[in-house]
C-alpha cells in the first residue's frame, strides 16, 4: 500500500540559476489572481518547484510569509500532478497580508489542474 508523502525535500526543489532559466526559458507560463507559474517538463522522477519573490512583495517578513505560504501549498498539493514538472512560482503584486493558505491553495488547485491538462496533451503527442 502506498501511502501520500507530504514532505518537502531538498531534491524537490528547484536550487540552481540554471535550473530557474532552463524553467525560464522552456517553460509554459499559467497565470491566476494571485500567482505566475512557469512550467516546464521535469528531468527527475519528483515535480520540482523554485520561488522567486520580488521586493515589490514587500519587507522581508512579508516576503517570507510569501514564501512560507507557496511552500506549503505546493507540499500539500504536489500529488495532484500527474507528470513530473519543474514549477518556478512568482507571486502577484495582489497577493496581499490577509490572503489565508486555503485562498492560494484554491488557485494553485486550478493551475496545477491546467498543467496537468497542458503535460498530458503533450507526453500523448510525442
Amino acid at each position: 500500500m502506498d501511502t501520500i508523502r507530504y514532505t518537502f525535500t531538498k531534491a524537490e526543489r528547484l536550487l540552481r540559476k540554471k535550473e530557474f532559466d532552463k524553467v525560464f526559458d522552456e517553460g509554459t507560463v499559467f497565470k491566476n489572481k494571485f500567482l505566475v507559474l512557469y512550467v516546464a517538463p521535469g528531468a527527475q522522477k519528483c515535480s520540482r518547484m523554485g520561488l522567486v519573490v520580488s521586493k515589490k512583495i514587500g519587507n522581508a517578513v512579508r516576503r517570507n510569509r510569501v514564501k512560507r505560504l507557496l511552500r506549503e501549498v505546493f507540499r500539500l498539493n504536489k500529488n495532484r500532478l500527474t507528470v513530473p514538472v519543474d514549477i518556478v512560482i512568482i507571486p502577484r503584486n495582489t497577493f496581499t497580508s490577509s490572503l489565508k493558505l486555503f485562498d492560494i491553495s484554491a488557485g494553485f488547485q486550478q493551475a496545477i489542474h491546467q498543467i496537468n491538462k497542458n503535460f498530458a496533451n503533450e507526453i500523448h503527442h510525442n
